[in-house]
């Protein structure tokens, strides 16, 4: 935990002052400079930028405090630490605030002292509310079964949520109401903002499909557990309904958020991704070990070309792939290796969004390694996340190199991070989906009866591995190595081989 509160004041360091091109003004200068500061209005573009502030350095203070709080007990200690990395934000933020009178592409702004240190008493406070339920949630995810696999897909739900609506620049009154309505930046179908993406737009909505299939899975469970009376009529219905609601609320979120685009598209793709993760829920007897297994390799090798062709539509299709006819040396001159250097001269919700779709780009690598390692004999990688990693990296470096040659794009060497990061992310994303699967008794063979119409009785024979989360069944391990479920009800699981 030190090692994660001492990165985090270097990250909050390395994100404020960037570039680093410090100017020969006098101190005398900054000082009445910085002493001359006033409180701006908060516009909407300000909102913005104070929100991103606040979640800059609210890892600060989670990490600082959770660091802290091992050295103290009671009431006391904790309010003692508290205020110690709430005074800790507000002196990092006052130093970077100053010093970036320094730099000549920095400006100091009471507005972002402001946000840093509300975002370092957001750190605080949510370690000391989040802690309890934060740890007893890893200890879930770290036994495996069926609690880490519902919980991992509850939290992947809200993150999804909360992603989708950042950077959180909500509305707050009724004249930006009225002016997002006269902008381009909402449409029925298609807003008037994305017209010029063209295949670029079909594939994100693509993507949003499978991004947003996982929330399906938990509506599909939660429905078999709170109405197993319902039909196949009935479920298709219910399922349907809240797929849309899910939809109108995140295009909701993303309309009445200043920076936001809300489509009627996006919609249709969220609610589409919803109903199409409530089917897989309803199939899972199909998709057991041996079956999937077998087809984990073909299926990668299949999938391999159209990955590579839509990696290459998002990155190089931007200029309708126009060759570059000037310099490419020129070109390769002026790009900046400063990582996250283009995502600070833009503004938030751009940044955001490119590193949101960077991440999902390279995403599949690490799963494709994944499923490439486990297909052959159905059991858990040892091996592969090095290699799934430099895959990754060779592959942004293409893309970026790509780039050179392109009339109107230039190459980010933060790619490069982004790729490496998403990659090693996807494997962990299916190490944890199978550990959960794995862990799982009573599972179901692919024969067995759809749960909603299991008995009672049959029902209260099954027990899940931790009360009050709902039971998966589903498909029949394969081999051992892997957290089982409990043998007795109460007792907690063990680790086996």
């Amino acid at each position: 935990m030190a090692l994660a509160a001492w990165v985090s004041l270097l990250a909050v360091l390395y994100a404020t002052l960037m570039p680093f091109e410090f100017g020969n003004q006098s101190v005398a200068q900054a000082w009445a400079h910085f002493t001359s500061l006033e409180f701006p209005r908060m516009s909407a573009s300000g909102r913005q930028q104070w929100v991103a502030n606040v979640l800059m350095f609210v890892p600060l203070g989670l990490f600082w405090t959770a660091w802290l709080s091992g050295y103290v007990r009671g009431v006391g200690g904790r309010v003692v630490v508290g205020m110690f990395v709430a005074l800790l934000a507000l002196a990092t933020t006052a130093s970077v605030e100053f010093l970036q009178f320094w730099l000549p592409l920095r400006e100091p702004s009471l507005l972002d002292m402001s946000g840093n240190f509300v975002g370092g008493v957001v750190g605080v406070l949510a370690w000391y509310g989040l802690s309890g339920p934060g740890r007893r949630w890893l200890v879930i995810v770290r036994q495996g079964g069926l609690a880490a696999l519902w919980w991992a897909l509850v939290m992947y739900m809200a993150v999804y949520m909360l992603t989708a609506w950042l950077p959180w620049d909500f509305m707050v009154s009724l004249q930006e109401v009225s002016a997002k309505l006269e902008s381009d930046r909402w449409g029925l179908w298609q807003a008037p903002v994305s017209e010029g993406a063209g295949g670029e737009w079909w594939v994100l909505r693509s993507m949003i499909v499978v991004m947003t299939a996982p929330v399906g899975v938990v509506f599909g469970w939660w429905l078999s557990r709170a109405v197993p009376a319902l039909g196949g009529v009935g479920t298709f219905a219910v399922v349907m309904f809240l797929a849309l609601a899910f939809g109108l609320l995140v295009e909701l979120g993303q309309f009445l958020t200043v920076s936001g685009v809300a489509e009627g598209g996006s919609l249709l793709s969220r609610a589409l991704g919803v109903a199409f993760g409530a089917v897989l829920f309803v199939k899972r007897s199909h998709f057991s070990p041996d079956r999937v297994r077998h087809w984990a390799r073909p299926m990668v090798l299949l999938l391999l070309v159209p990955f590579l062709v839509l990696m290459g539509v998002l990155n190089l299709g931007g200029e309708g792939f126009a060759l570059e006819t000037g310099s490419v040396s020129a070109k390769l001159d002026s790009v900046r290796f400063l990582p996250f250097w283009y995502h600070y001269t833009v503004p938030e919700a751009v940044a955001i969004g490119s590193v949101i779709v960077h991440v999902l780009m390279y995403l599949p690598v690490g799963i494709g390694i994944w499923l490439w390692r486990w297909g052959p004999l159905g059991a858990t990688p040892r091996r592969g996340v090095l290699a799934a990693v430099m895959l990754a990296l060779l592959l942004a470096l293409l893309m970026e190199l790509g780039k050179l040659f392109m009339t109107g794009l230039r190459p980010d060497p933060t790619s490069l991070w982004i790729a490496v990061g998403a990659a090693w992310l996807g494997w962990q994303v299916c190490a944890l989906v199978w550990r959960g699967l794995r862990g799982a008794r009573d599972w179901r063979s692919a024969g067995d009866e759809h749960p909603s119409r299991l008995s009672d009785q049959e029902g209260r024979h099954r027990q899940a591995p931790v009360e009050g989360i709902p039971e998966y069944p589903g498909i029949e391990p394969a081999d051992s190595g892997f957290v089982r479920g409990e043998s007795e009800a109460g007792r907690a699981p063990q680790r086996v081989g």
